[in-house]
């Protein structure tokens, strides 16, 4: 084999850090599909009682998936389904009767949140607009995010991207207008998501492009 010099030991390197420089790019431009994880993934949601309290429930989260780049926010994308008869008030009695004479559940068994932009607003912070169905009608919401963090669990070895959001909406603007002012007419929600990078997490994405 014929002897290299480090100059040409030096260039070989340059070449091939050439040649692979534009796949890394690419992978880190293109970002990467998340699948909701359910257990870890929470949305609360919260209305003024007479003015005394904040009633609160909690939904579950039926399927959800995201896209998601840290250096570029514009390519995200967000589409989760929401089990709107799942809901919790905290009292079986108050639940049922939210879910029948509020959400009509048995007519309307779902929300869907789907993201149409979003943008970064400071250095883990950004908006999500998008667009929320509920109760037949479709309205457009927007979620405050802050990104936590991003990594590979110890315990599972799942790698996990972490966020926490918030947003705020009239119920009456979906025609659920039952009770109000009685029962607020502003709805606060607050969520905690995780999202799994899996192999399950494309297969979810495409799943839930096909039905937004």
């Amino acid at each position: 084999m014929p002897h290299m010099t480090a100059a040409t030991r030096t260039s070989h390197i340059i070449l091939a850090a050439a040649a692979l420089a534009p796949n890394a790019m690419l992978h880190a431009a293109a970002g990467d599909d998340y699948r909701l994880d359910p257990v870890h993934t929470q949305v609360s949601v919260c209305v003024s009682h007479l003015g005394y309290t904040h009633s609160c429930g909690r939904l579950h989260v039926k399927s959800g998936s995201f896209h998601f780049d840290a250096g570029d926010w514009s390519s995200a994308a967000l589409n989760v389904t929401l089990d709107t008869a799942s809901l919790d008030m905290g009292d079986p009695g108050w639940s049922d009767k939210v879910r029948t004479a509020f959400l009509d559940t048995t007519r309307y068994p779902e929300a869907r949140y789907s993201s149409k932009r979003a943008e970064k607003s400071g250095d883990h912070g950004g908006v999500v607009h998008g667009a929320l169905t509920l109760l037949g009608r479709t309205q457009p919401v927007d979620l405050q995010v802050t990104f936590n963090r991003a990594g590979r669990d110890g315990y599972t070895l799942h790698y996990i991207a972490g966020f926490s959001a918030s947003a705020t909406f009239k119920r009456s603007a979906f025609g659920m207008t039952r009770d109000i002012p009685d029962v607020g007419d502003q709805v606060d929600v607050r969520i905690e998501a995780e999202g799994l990078r899996d192999k399950d997490a494309q297969v979810q994405s495409s799943a839930d492009d096909k039905e937004g």
